[in-house]
C-alpha cells in the first residue's frame, strides 16, 4: 500500500489506521524521483507514507508505530544533524536513514557514527542500491522489535512519556555515542561501541595480551596485520582460558564489526570485501539468522550481476542474430562481457572491457545492449574504486576513476573521487598522528637524534614539514630543544667541547632558542675561546724578558752529577707576571721539575700590546740544568 499526505483528507483523517497498524516506511523528500525509486525498491509488499515537510513527521511519528524513518537532507529547512536529534530524543527506537549529498553526510558524521542515523543514502541512487538499503533497515527495524519481544517485559508509558528520554538514559547514549565516535575516527566503520572489559587479569603476559587485542580493537585491525589484529588476539586468549569473559566479550564485538562490514559492503556493492568478511566471520565462529540472511543477500547480488551479463549477451546475440555481417556492436559487446566477467576491466589497455565497451559505443552508441553493458562496467569499476580506496591504495583508485570516465555518470564519478580525496586527507591525519606520537616516543626513549630517520628530531622535522600548522608542533619543539640543551651542558661540565658543540648545534637545527640555549652557548665560546688561547703558543723568544730568576740545583741531582732539563708552558699576563705553569716534559721525571717551576714563577715580561691594549699570551720554554 502506497500512501501520501497529499493524496487523501486531514492529517485526523488518518489516525485511527496509524494507530491500528503498523506504518513501515515514512519518507520525507521533494525529491520525486527519490521517492519513485525508493516506491519501488519497497514494492506493495510495505507500507511507505509520504510527506513534503518536518512538521509532518512529528505528527506521523506521534500518531502511529512508525518504525523507520527515511530524512532527504534537501527537504529540511533547518540542519539534518539537528533534527535527527530531535526525533531520536523522542522515539530513540526509530531506525533513521537519512539522504543527501556528500556535505550532508558530513555534517551527520557524529550522529551516524553514533547509531543515531542507520545509513546514508548517496544521491541520486539506483533502484538495486535502494531496494539493498531499504532491505537493510527493515531488517534492523525487525530485529529490534524481536529483541523487545524477547526482553522482560516493562510498564508501558503514556504517549507522551515516549516524547522524552530519561535522564540516565541520555547519559548512557551520550556515553555510547562517544565511544562509537571514536571508533569512527580510527576505523572509519560504522559500528557499536566495544563492550566495557573485565578487570585485568593478574598475569602480566595475560594483561599484555588483552591491552593488544583491546588496543587492535580500538584501532579496528579486526582481521589484519597478521598477529596484530584483534580477531587472533582474542581468539588466542580464549584458546588459553576459554572461560574469559572479556576475551569473549571482546570476540563478540569483532564478530559485530565483521558482520557490519559485510553489511556495509553488501549496500556499496562491494561483493568481494562482503564474501571476504563473511567468510572470516563462519570461520571464527559466528552463526546465526543474520550471517545466514547476509549469504543470502550476497547471493542474491551475484545472481543479479551474472543475470546482467547474461541479458547483455543475450540482447548481443539478438541483435547480432538478423545481421551478423552488419552488426559491428555483437562481437564487441560478447568480448566487453568476457572481460567484465574476468575482471579484465582496463588493462591491457586494448583489450579489456573498457576498450570493447568504448568501441561498442563508437559502432552502435544507442543499442540498449551496448548501454546495459556500459552500466554494467561502470558499476564494476566504481565498486573497484570503493575497494581500493577502502584498502587505501589511492594511486590505483585514481587509476580506476580515471578508467572510469566517459563510462560512468559524472555525478557518480565526482562522488567517489569525494571518497577518495576524503580517504587521503584522513591517511594524512593518521599518518600526522602516527609521526606526532614517534616523535614523542623517541623523546621518552631519549633518542633524540640517533639512529637515523628513527628519532625524535628526525620525526619532528619531518611532521613540520608535512603539516606546519600542527598545534603539537611547539610541544614537542620545547621538549626536545629543552633534552639538547641539557645534553650540551652536560658535555660542557665534562669538558667535552666537541660534543657540547654538537649538541648546540642540533638545538639550531631544529629552529629551538632558549635562555639556556643562549648560556651554554655563552660559556661554551669561552671554553673554545680559553681553549685556543691554550693551544696558540707565542715563542719565547718572541717576549721579552724583564726579569730571570736562576733555577736552584737540586741537591741531589748534584749529589748524583746528574743533569737534564724541563719543559715548562706558561701565561704571561696582561701585567707580564707569569701564570698557570704546567710542566709538559722531563728528561729525568721528579728530578728538576720543582726547581724549574719556582724559578719560573719568579720571572716577569714586557706586556704584549695588541691594538694598542696589552693581552696576555701562552708561552714554552726550556729551563736546562748543568754541572758547571
Amino acid at each position: 500500500m502506497l500512501a501520501s499526505d497529499e493524496d487523501g483528507g486531514p492529517l485526523e483523517a488518518l489516525e485511527f489506521s496509524l494507530a491500528s497498524d503498523i506504518v513501515e516506511l515514512l519518507v520525507l523528500t521533494t525529491d520525486a524521483i527519490f521517492l519513485q525509486t525508493l516506491r519501488d525498491a519497497v514494492g506493495g509488499a510495505r507500507r511507505l507514507w509520504h510527506v513534503l515537510s518536518a512538521d509532518k513527521v512529528s505528527d506521523l511519528l506521534v500518531a502511529g508505530e512508525v518504525g523507520i524513518v527515511v530524512l532527504d537532507a534537501q527537504a529540511l529547512q533547518e540542519p539534518a544533524s539537528v533534527f535527527v536529534a530531535q526525533i531520536k530524543r523522542q522515539f530513540p527506537d526509530l531506525v533513521v536513514v537519512a539522504a543527501g549529498h556528500r556535505e550532508d553526510e558530513t555534517s551527520l558524521a557524529g550522529l551516524i557514527s553514533a547509531g543515531l542515523v542507520y545509513r546514508f543514502i548517496h544521491k541520486p541512487m539506483s533502484s538495486a542500491r535502494a531496494k539493498l538499503f531499504a532491505e537493510a533497515a527493515i531488517k534492523k527495524y525487525e530485529d529490534q522489535r524481536r529483541r523487545a519481544a524477547q526482553a522482560p517485559k516493562l510498564r508501558r508509558t503514556s504517549p507522551s512519556g515516549r516524547m522524552w528520554l530519561t535522564g540516565g538514559a541520555m547519559g548512557v547514549l551520550a556515553l555510547a555515542a562517544a565511544v562509537a565516535w571514536m571508533v569512527h575516527q580510527s576505523g572509519g566503520e560504522d559500528l557499536t561501541p566495544p563492550p566495557a572489559a573485565e578487570p585485568a587479569k593478574p598475569i602480566a603476559a595475560e594483561v599484555s595480551e588483552m591491552a593488544r587485542a583491546a588496543a587492535a580493537l580500538a584501532a579496528n585491525r579486526l582481521t589484519a596485520p597478521p598477529g596484530d589484529n584483534a580477531l587472533e588476539l582474542y581468539l588466542g586468549l580464549l584458546a588459553r582460558d576459554p572461560a574469559d569473559s572479556s576475551a569473549r566479550a571482546g570476540l563478540s564485538e569483532v564478530h559485530e564489526r565483521l558482520l557490519a562490514r559485510a553489511e556495509n559492503a553488501l549496500l556499496e556493492e562491494r561483493l568481494d570485501e562482503a564474501a571476504a568478511a563473511i567468510e572470516t566471520a563462519r570461520k571464527s565462529g559466528v552463526e546465526g539468522g543474520r550471517i545466514v540472511f547476509l549469504t543470502a543477500q550476497l547471493a542474491k547480488a551475484r545472481e543479479q550481476i551474472k543475470a546482467a551479463l547474461a541479458q547483455v549477451q543475450q540482447q548481443a546475440r539478438a541483435r547480432s542474430a538478423p545481421r551478423a555481417e552488419e552488426d559491428r556492436a555483437a562481437p564487441l559487446l560478447n568480448l566487453a562481457t568476457q572481460r567484465i566477467a574476468g575482471g579484465s576491466l582496463l588493462e591491457p589497455d586494448r583489450d579489456s572491457a573498457r576498450f570493447y565497451v568504448q568501441e561498442a559505443l563508437r559502432a552502435d552508441p544507442q543499442n540498449a545492449a551496448v548501454l546495459e553493458a556500459r552500466r554494467v562496467l561502470a558499476s564494476r569499476l566504481l565498486e573497484e574504486v570503493r575497494s581500493a580506496i577502502d584498502r587505501r591504495e589511492f594511486a590505483h583508485a585514481a587509476a580506476l576513476i580515471d578508467g572510469a570516465n566517459g563510462i560512468a555518470v559524472p555525478a557518480n564519478i565526482e562522488s567517489v573521487q569525494g571518497l577518495l580525496a576524503a580517504a587521503r586527507k584522513q591517511a594524512d591525519v593518521d599518518a600526522w598522528g602516527q609521526l606526532l606520537k614517534s616523535a614523542n616516543e623517541r623523546l621518552l626513549q631519549d633518542r633524540l637524534i640517533e639512529p637515523a630517520n628513527d628519532n625524535a628530531k628526525y620525526f619532528y622535522l619531518t611532521l613540520k614539514q608535512l603539516d606546519p600548522g600542527n598545534a603539537a608542533l611547539s610541544s614537542v619543539l620545547q621538549d626536545l630543544g629543552t633534552r639538547l640543551a641539557s645534553k650540551a651542558r652536560r658535555a660542557l661540565i665534562l669538558g667535552q667541547t666537541d660534543a657540547a658543540k654538537s649538541w648546540l648545534d642540533e638545538a639550531g637545527a631544529i629552529g629551538f632558542t632558549s635562555a639556556e640555549v643562549s648560556s651554554a652557548q655563552h660559556d661554551l665560546d669561552a671554553a673554545l675561546a680559553k681553549q685556543n688561547f691554550m693551544t696558540n703558543l707565542v715563542p719565547a723568544n718572541q717576549l721579552t724578558l724583564l726579569k730571570s730568576v736562576q733555577p736552584a740545583y737540586p741537591a741531589k741531582a748534584q749529589d748524583k752529577k746528574l743533569e737534564g732539563w724541563v719543559d715548562v708552558e706558561f701565561t704571561v699576563s696582561e701585567a707580564g707576571k707569569v701564570q698557570d705553569i704546567a710542566v709538559r716534559a722531563a728528561s729525568i721525571p721528579g728530578v728538576f721539575e720543582d726547581a724549574a717551576v719556582k724559578a719560573v714563577s719568579q720571572w716577569r715580561y714586557r706586556p704584549i700590546l695588541r691594538e694598542a691594549r696589552p693581552v696576555p699570551v701562552r708561552t714554552q720554554i726550556r729551563i736546562r740544568f748543568t754541572l758547571s
